[in-house]
């Protein structure tokens, strides 16, 4: 499974949020997805298989670390298992609404092994702020594996450069 792509569209009255239909071609039909907090602000959905590759990682860590401890709590509890209705469609916590801050247009982007739901502004924001960076940000992701951090696709190193901050906290 390999999820690509971006789309813009709507949060209905009902806070549902229709996933396209490239994006779920891809995606288990009768499983239940995983809807959480994602890193910088977005909402992040996991199929089953992805949200188990991700637990299972933060299982492997030291549970004497605090941050794995603090990070594990605040994800596992806001954490909710939805299941699409015959149009696709996704009802989001008004909780997940809120933090995300999503209203109105919300872009779905595909990220390999999950979606990510940006409110529009923020992607919009988000990809200028990368814009003119493409080129750095391959060279490092696609030549030296292990001399960084991933955080939404962008290594720390160049997300610092393009802030002219320390890394942000996602809340």
């Amino acid at each position: 499974m390999l999820l690509t792509g971006s789309y813009r569209r709507a949060l209905d009255d009902k806070l549902r949020l229709a996933i396209p239909k490239p994006l779920r071609d891809q995606l288990p039909g009768e499983s239940p997805l995983y809807l959480t907090p994602g890193l910088d602000g977005c909402l992040a959905i996991y199929p089953p298989a992805a949200f188990a590759a991700l637990a299972d990682r933060l299982a492997a860590s030291s549970p004497a670390a605090r941050e794995v401890r603090d990070y594990s709590r605040l994800f596992f509890s806001q954490a909710s298992t939805v299941t699409p209705d015959s149009q696709w469609r996704l009802r989001v916590p008004a909780e997940l609404i809120k933090w995300a801050k999503l209203a109105g247009e919300a872009m779905i982007v595909g990220v390999r092994d999950h979606i990510e739901v940006w409110a529009a502004e923020r992607w919009d924001e988000y990809v200028a702020q990368c814009d003119g960076q493409y080129e750095q940000l391959a060279e490092a992701a696609l030549t030296s594996p292990g001399a960084f951090v991933l955080r939404q696709g962008v290594p720390e190193v160049a997300a610092e450069q393009l802030t002219g901050a320390g890394s942000r906290s996602p809340r």
